[in-house]
């Protein structure tokens, strides 16, 4: 007796279609699973023969020889448990067999179907999926809202097969979801001064531009970047599915919701290579692949090991990151915003007008010298945040007089829209070609020399002049100008450092 049946395994965070092959037949009872499984694959036979037992299913005493093709492929995980188990009951012929049905799912030993990590990725497959019944775990409610297809038929436990199949089994209704959209209890204008910090977020976030922010201890650079997700417009669906699916992934065992507002990852300057790249002997995401589609937020950036910083250098430029191991290499999407602080010396006060500063020369170059000059040049702002003058310190009036969050972010819709226009699709300035920049950042013959001037000074390489022509398309885009101006480039000069 045999059969086939259809499942699905993630590497990475593609999903891979993988046949179940199952032989039952006549000798000496056992099961033998083969085709590069894992430990927890291997395993998996002693769970599925009780699970089989608790849903009311016979196990005939059989030799059951189990393959999982193709062969060259490594399994791991338990989401085969259910296609096993579906093709050891086909080639029982206790259920009928389904050439167009896809089986994902972990059993317990009562048979129940538990949550499964990365299942979205599945779902999100049209050429796997494609006219396919899909039995997955009904503990995935998320995925099923987000993916809405009617051919998905969600199981409680193994039980629920023989009831679907007697067509017996209550349909599952789709609810609509609505993705979560809160954002931080904060307010812009709960910051006393620091205007020019503020204007420059705002156009960082409208262009999705990389900005560090240097100033003094107690000048409000994290205050300010802390407030960052009031002001960042929402995510499409698309967008939100695929950070989802990440973060399902990357940060197994913890409640992971679907969001329309951008994640923040604030990592520690303590955080391994590993820890930020994705990685270990089971590849999974790191920070800055779980920060996709949104911010990566890192506080004192000098205290970082160097390594860990400079592995920032790819994915900025290239959106993602390559981990490669002896038997594969697996890609993660890393598209994400860098937000960054530090202090302008080791002990914060080197050019404060009020405190010296308390290190030598040596100090201040090696402290600098810990971010390199290829990591700066993929920096699309550097703002100084000075020091709190005494008058905005002092001043405890009500603050009503100050621009909200929700006021700096409708200008930042504004822009967005603006964008999209331009571009026909979910993009942003820090997102254009060479190409585009040519077409849409043109620079009038009368601005040539402000440039000329920045390239001679040597503020300017090739790569932060694409960086400078986009901060200033954001700026103009801000102000509603369809050309670019003196004006506009000359802002986007100020916050070059």
């Amino acid at each position: 007796m045999f059969s086939i049946i259809q499942s699905a395994t993630i590497i990475g965070v593609q999903s891979v279609p993988i046949q179940v092959e199952v032989d039952a037949a006549n000798g000496l009872p056992q099961e033998t699973i083969v085709g590069l499984a894992d430990t927890v694959v291997r395993e998996s036979k002693n769970r599925i023969r009780t699970a089989i037992k608790h849903a009311g299913f016979k196990y005939p005493l059989r030799h059951y020889t189990i393959n999982l093709a193709p062969a060259n492929i490594k399994k791991e995980g338990p989401a085969l448990d259910l296609a096993i188990a579906a093709g050891i009951l086909q080639a029982t012929k206790q259920i009928p067999e389904t050439p167009n049905a896809l089986f994902i799912g972990e059993l317990s030993l009562n048979g129940d179907l538990q949550k499964m990590d990365g299942l979205i990725s599945i779902l999100s497959n049209k050429k796997l999926c494609q006219n396919k019944i899909i039995f997955i775990p009904k503990a995935n409610h998320y995925d099923m809202m987000l993916i809405n297809n009617p051919n998905i038929i969600a199981l409680d436990n193994l039980s629920d097969l023989k009831q679907y199949f007697m067509n017996e089994l209550p349909q599952h209704q789709n609810k609509h979801l609505t993705l979560a959209n809160t954002r931080p209890d904060l307010d812009y204008a709960e910051v006393q001064g620091q205007d020019n910090a503020k204007r420059a977020l705002e156009i960082a976030v409208a262009g999705r531009h990389n900005i560090l922010l240097i100033g003094p201890p107690g000048s409000g650079k994290s205050m300010l970047l802390k407030r960052l997700r009031t002001i960042t417009p929402e995510l499409s669906l698309q967008k939100s599915i695929e950070a989802y699916n990440i973060h399902t992934l990357g940060l197994k065992g913890s409640a992971v919701e679907p969001s329309l507002i951008p994640h923040c990852r604030a990592p520690h300057h303590s955080i391994s290579y590993a820890g930020m790249v994705g990685g270990g002997s089971k590849p999974k995401p790191g920070e800055i692949s779980l920060a996709h589609h949104g911010i990566l937020f890192l506080d004192e950036l000098p205290e970082f090991q160097r390594s860990v910083i400079e592995v920032l250098r790819q994915p900025l430029e290239d959106k993602e990151i390559a981990i490669s191991r002896a038997n594969m290499a697996i890609q993660y999407p890393a598209d994400f915003m860098l937000v960054a602080t530090m202090n302008p010396c080791p002990c914060g006060y080197h050019t404060d007008p009020v405190r010296t500063c308390s290190c030598t020369p040596h100090q201040v170059s090696s402290y600098w010298k810990k971010i390199s000059g290829p990591i700066l040049d993929r920096i699309d702002m550097v703002v100084h945040v000075p020091r709190l003058s005494e008058d905005d310190l002092l001043n405890t009036t009500d603050h009503s007089d100050r621009e909200s969050s929700s006021t700096i972010l409708k200008r930042i819709q504004f822009a967005r829209k603006i964008q999209e226009t331009r571009l026909h699709n979910d993009q942003q300035n820090s997102q254009l070609t060479q190409k585009q920049i040519k077409r849409h950042c043109k620079v009038q013959e009368q601005d040539k020399p402000i440039l000329k001037k920045a390239i001679q000074s040597g503020k300017l390489s090739g790569r932060s002049l694409s960086r400078l022509l986009k901060v200033s398309r954001t700026i103009a885009d801000l102000n509603k100008d369809a050309e670019l101006q003196a004006t506009h480039l000359l802002e986007a000069l100020s916050y070059r450092l």
